[in-house]
């Protein structure tokens, strides 16, 4: 994934260029997988889509990992910064009474926020400081709340469509196709071209023990210039779904308002579940053979955990 931060370099920067832009686009086109494969469960929506040439793009709300999409930032209002805390005390003259050396002890102090309360009161110093923890602690909960609005109401920006490595996950198939009763379609991103709208928009998803920071979109200062900065929101996930090896095609900035069908290229094949019906598996090849579209099948190795594929 080396190539992948020279990417991110050149076009999810606090600033970037046109150029930079068209240089980051044709170094991912050379890294995108010869195939891309989405898990299905079998319904009428699927069918239709199959039959259509199209995928589904969903609200990043509707997804099954309730930290999808999710960011998080630092608020201006930090009761353990000293410096957001003077700030305020200076802005409500609070700190009238206090000497420089008991602004400075503020600036020191590992709880600003509980030592300017504290010296506030200096005939009741308990009373200040139990007033001070308690400021603190809302100021906290407000700022987690703050941080996580955002990040909720942000996730309306995005529509995404899921699409991954590998075709052959024991767990991808259980998640999303059903418990193994559905299907998985393999498209190929590369015969559109570099210039394809999908193309420049599908992305590998990054995985990471920390959720994406924000900060320089919603916190201060704000010193983030570019639209696309935010699109990885939508690629940062945990380390624990790493083994989906997934690739997002991702419209942000409220570019596609609302969920709907999205037109792809005719599927390279169609791989069928180890334990689709016969009925739905009757409906998907009579789809496929019309549309001259290859059919495989998965297979459970009978001595151990692995899923073969076979025509």
């Amino acid at each position: 994934m080396d190539w992948f931060q020279e990417y991110k370099m050149l076009v999810f920067s606090e600033s970037t260029s046109l150029e930079n832009i068209d240089r980051a686009i044709s170094l991912k086109y050379e890294h995108i997988p010869n195939m891309l494969y989405k898990y299905r469960s079998i319904n009428e929506y699927s069918l239709k889509n199959l039959e259509d040439d199209s995928i589904w793009l969903s609200d990043p709300k509707n997804f099954n990992d309730p930290y999808d999409c999710s960011f998080h930032h630092e608020v201006e209002i930090d009761p353990d910064s000293a410096d957001s805390v003077l700030s305020i005390a200076f802005k409500h003259s609070l700190v009238d009474g206090l000497t420089e050396e008991q602004i400075q002890a503020v600036r020191e102090s590992e709880n600003p926020m509980v030592k300017l309360l504290e010296l506030s009161y200096p005939d009741k110093p308990d009373f200040g400081r139990s007033c001070g923890e308690a400021l603190s602690h809302v100021m906290k909960e407000r700022a987690t709340a703050l941080s996580r609005e955002t990040s909720e109401g942000f996730k309306q920006m995005f529509k995404i469509c899921c699409f991954s490595e590998n075709p052959k996950s024991i767990l991808m198939w259980s998640h999303y196709a059903n418990y193994h009763t559905g299907f998985c379609i393999g498209y190929d991103f590369h015969e559109l071209g570099n210039e394809d709208v999908r193309t420049r928009s599908i992305y590998p998803v990054v995985y990471s023990d920390e959720m994406f920071n924000a900060t320089g979109v919603f916190g201060s200062p704000k010193n983030v210039n570019n639209i696309l900065y935010l699109n990885q929101v939508a690629l940062m996930k945990s380390t624990e779904w790493s083994y989906e090896k997934e690739w997002r095609l991702v419209f942000g900035n409220m570019l596609i308002q609302q969920e709907m069908p999205y037109r792809m290229p005719k599927p390279k094949c169609v791989i069928l579940g180890a334990k689709i019906s016969s009925n739905n598996e009757d409906s998907i090849r009579k789809i496929c053979n019309r549309k001259n579209i290859e059919v495989l099948k998965l297979y459970m190795r009978h001595n151990q955990f692995v899923l073969d594929i076979h025509q």
